[in-house]
């Protein structure tokens, strides 16, 4: 398994590096500190997931998703980002995001999302999912 990681802050890189080895037993982490080089490196390799930053030194925000994205379509991009805002992770799910991960949550959360990801689904963080509807406290 071949796993793109796209962050600027090293211990970051690290942790979320030992997490893809210890989730996926063999997998190869490739590493790139701003989009260009996420770029470069994806047009070398064929990855099952890209964890991708929305804040790096070349590109901000949903902009960041939307330009890798508009390279590399069919990539399955896991964000995993300092913004807990709905709307943001909303606006990359809308972007084509297959999941979102807030970088506040435990690293349990991020290994499920990748494995949710990596299998073809769509990881939706709590904090963004719409309220479901729920019947009256009377069931009615």
């Amino acid at each position: 398994m071949e796993v793109l990681l796209v962050d600027d802050q090293a211990v970051t890189v690290q942790v979320y590096a030992a997490i893809v080895r210890k989730t996926f037993s063999g997998a190869r982490v490739h590493i790139a500190l701003d989009l260009r080089e996420a770029l470069e490196i994806a047009a070398h390799r064929r990855f099952e997931v890209v964890l991708l930053d929305l804040m790096l030194p070349t590109s901000a925000g949903v902009d960041t998703l939307l330009r890798f994205r508009k390279a590399w379509p069919a990539l399955p991009v896991l964000v995993v980002a300092a913004a807990e805002d709905k709307e943001t992770i909303r606006a990359c799910l809308d972007a084509g995001a297959r999941g979102y991960v807030p970088k506040t949550s435990a690293l349990v959360a991020l290994a499920g999302a990748m494995q949710t990801v990596v299998t073809g689904g769509r990881h939706v963080p709590p904090e963004a999912q719409r309220p479901e509807l729920k019947p009256a406290a009377n069931g009615r």
